[in-house]
């Protein structure tokens, strides 16, 4: 039986279609999952009898007592009864409060959030070409001790029964409820946001922010506007046949609807297992299978976007490090090219099993965004797009997915995804911006990420008039016995030595933190504008690290007065920002290095001693950065003890004490003897040589 009519024979309000494909293959579906009337709706945002606030909340809320017993535990668990929904990009100003302070206008007029609860379903496994149907017997919790428990049992098994009659004799014997289309204008031009020069003006704006060291990278975006009577499921067909991909989705938000073909996981939670996709490098689908080996080939070889993907990669793992044990994150695989209709990426994957004392939602606001829609270090970069986008996104780059009642989460980030409200259709796609990045070129790859949505659009309107058109032209501190979830506690509680490790707003410090970790270090971790000096001195660190970040050492915070007053007291180790506030801290000038290297690798020739001792030369580092120290005006009492061919200084020690400076980023998959370099730190026990 076709799942669309399917779909059309039991559809009732607030519908959804939810497909899911193969892991391993976005083009072979695994499941689909159809469920209407849901029994709750938590809808968050200003509007009027909307909840305000954090959408974790209420979610965690309504979750906390809904529980599945192990024995009745069904497969995929969206079918033990799920939360499904959105949680729109403008929600990240709830998990990083520096984002709460821009004001964009709200042109589309939608909630922050929409969760729909469900607890029956039409479940179909293509794998096995079986249907089922399913309907969830929900138990209050206090009804076990209750006398009447049995008969209430029997009530609610009734109940579920009777929901899984309506569904089934609704599949047999009612016809498909189509939805109807009006006449429309075929191959409507879609308006953008921006205008013609508009996106090509926020690459070069954030070019410079790159050069002066801000930024890595970020991702702006722009949306279009296209009329069109076409009803959106009708629109849903088409897109499900022209861009297959790994989710599938038409969800009825009440006065609009969210129809999209994700091809990217944005974190995944099963039986305490924290999976993320990163996804980053784009090119266009060539005409023949030889066109595509072509492409693929110079896609995976290109520089640019290796070093793009990397980073990601990077950032990734310093988001899953955040809530996972340090021991089990993993980069499962890196760097393969996967296919889709109109695009083929580059995409990696990350894992990490979630520690104790984190839950669910902290793994999700842990990762969310993601990186690949924000870009890195990720706050900065999404306090620049805020001031460029003076528009808010909405549901674009943010989540859509379910939390089911047996604790699993499974979401994708919303790309090639469309909003439909009255009679518009709104398409939104951005870019990542980075040094090498041109301007004309990234306002096209948004023009590619869209076109599957336009086209399918495109086919929608056109069997309306019986004829199939050409596609678009490519038109404030805590006590530290109350630290948050997201501060590690320590793997070796017998150790009572601590380090104290600052985090510069940046996306790579959760990875420093896993490498110390593995290493067996003590570590807490503060950022540098919530901890205090006075709390620096209480813990008593026995090491300090300062992290990289974005801008320039007046833009460390705490990290600077830190690095004074634990000066010849502990051993001190800064990295990328970290060592550009040493060498200005003692007297150095930082400035413009002449060439910029983000994620990208440069060998280096050092002294063998302190990091480096016992390592080869010629160490492959990635560097993330455009500024360095000016090599005419080292402090006096340091040294430099790493270069590039170039002359370019990569690492710096203090004369006396055991304070040391690295420019590159010994966190990242790309260096070589990262751990060790750390490892060598970590075996200092005085604070001088």
């Amino acid at each position: 039986m076709d799942p669309l009519n399917v779909f059309l024979k039991i559809r009732k309000e607030r519908s959804i279609f939810w497909e899911c494909s193969e892991e391993s293959d976005p083009t072979t579906k695994a499941y689909l999952v159809i469920a209407t009337q849901p029994t709750n709706i938590i809808t968050t945002g200003n509007g009027e009898g909307q909840m305000k606030g954090d959408p974790m909340i209420p979610l965690s809320a309504a979750l906390k007592d809904l529980h599945v017993p192990e024995e009745f535990k069904c497969s995929p668990s969206i079918i033990n009864g799920a939360a499904l929904g959105y949680i729109g990009y403008d929600c990240v100003k709830y998990f990083e409060p520096r984002l709460a302070k821009y004001c964009q206008k709200d042109v589309l007029g939608l909630p922050e959030s929409v969760m729909m609860f469900y607890d029956s379903f039409v479940f179909i496994d293509y794998k096995t070409a079986t249907m089922k149907i399913i309907s969830i017997l929900t138990v209050e919790p206090d009804a076990f001790s209750q006398p009447t428990f049995q008969q209430i049992l029997l009530e609610k098994y009734s109940k579920a029964t009777q929901k899984i009659q309506e569904l089934y004799d609704n599949i047999l014997h009612t016809p498909p409820n189509n939805f109807h289309d009006y006449n429309t204008t075929t191959n409507a031009v879609p308006t953008s946001n921006l205008g013609p020069e508009g996106y090509k003006n926020f690459v070069s704006k954030l070019k410079k922010d790159i050069i002066d060291g801000y930024i890595i990278q970020a991702v702006p975006s722009q949306r279009w506007a296209r009329e069109s009577g076409i009803h959106p499921f009708n629109f849903f067909k088409q897109l499900r046949l022209v861009n297959p991909s790994r989710y599938t989705f038409y969800i009825e938000c009440g006065d609009f609807e969210i129809v999209g073909s994700s091809p990217e996981l944005m974190v995944k939670v099963e039986d305490g297992r924290v999976v993320t996709h990163p996804i980053a490098g784009t090119r266009k689908r060539g005409k023949t299978e030889q066109e595509d080996l072509e492409l693929e080939k110079e896609l995976i070889e290109n520089e640019k976007e290796r070093a793009e993907h990397v980073m990601l990669v990077d950032l990734g793992r310093n988001d899953v490090n955040r809530v996972c044990l340090p021991e089990t994150t993993n980069v499962d695989s890196l760097m393969h090219v996967e296919r889709f209709s109109h695009v083929m990426h580059i995409v990696s994957q990350v894992s990490g099993k979630l520690r104790p004392e984190c839950t669910k939602f902290d793994a999700f606001s842990s990762i969310f965004p993601a990186g690949t829609v924000s870009g890195a270090p990720k706050v900065q970069a999404m306090e620049l797009i805020a001031s460029l986008e003076t528009e808010k996104r909405g549901v674009y780059a943010g989540a859509i997915g379910y939390f089911s009642y047996d604790g699993d989460i499974d979401t994708c980030i919303a790309i090639r995804t469309a909003i439909h409200k009255n009679t518009t259709y709104y398409f939104q796609a951005g870019a990542g911006i980075v040094f090498d990045s041109e301007p004309t070129f990234e306002n096209e790859e948004t023009y590619h990420k869209m076109a599957a949505l336009a086209k399918s659009l495109d086919m929608a309107e056109g069997l309306l008039k019986s004829q199939i058109s050409d596609p678009l032209p490519l038109v404030t501190s805590k006590p530290f016995i109350q630290l948050s979830k997201l501060i590690p506690q320590s793997i070796a509680p017998s150790t009572n030595k601590t380090t104290l490790l600052i985090d510069n707003y940046d996306s790579f410090t959760w990875n420093l933190y896993q490498y110390l970790r593995k290493l067996g270090e003590n570590v807490v971790v503060y950022r540098h504008d919530k901890i205090t000096i006075e709390e620096c001195l209480q813990l008593n660190p026995d090491r300090l690290v300062i992290s990289p970040g974005p801008g320039w050492p007046k833009d460390a915070g705490v990290s600077n007065p830190a690095i004074k007053i634990f000066e010849g007291k502990i051993p001190i180790l800064g990295v990328c920002l970290g060592h550009e506030c040493i060498i200005e801290l003692f007297g150095g000038e930082i400035t413009h290095c002449g060439e910029v290297k983000h994620g990208k690798t440069s060998k280096i020739q050092h002294d063998g001693k302190g990091v480096y001792s016992g390592l080869p030369q010629d160490i492959e580092v990635i560097r993330y950065h455009s500024l360095a120290a000016n090599i005419k005006k080292i402090p006096d009492d340091f040294v430099v003890t790493s270069t590039t061919k170039l002359g370019i200084i990569m690492g710096i020690r203090h004369n006396k004490y055991r304070i040391e400076g690295v420019q590159f980023h010994p966190e990242s998959i790309k260096t070589e003897y990262g751990m060790e370099m750390l490892n060598n730190f970590l075996r200092w026990e005085s604070p001088v040589w």
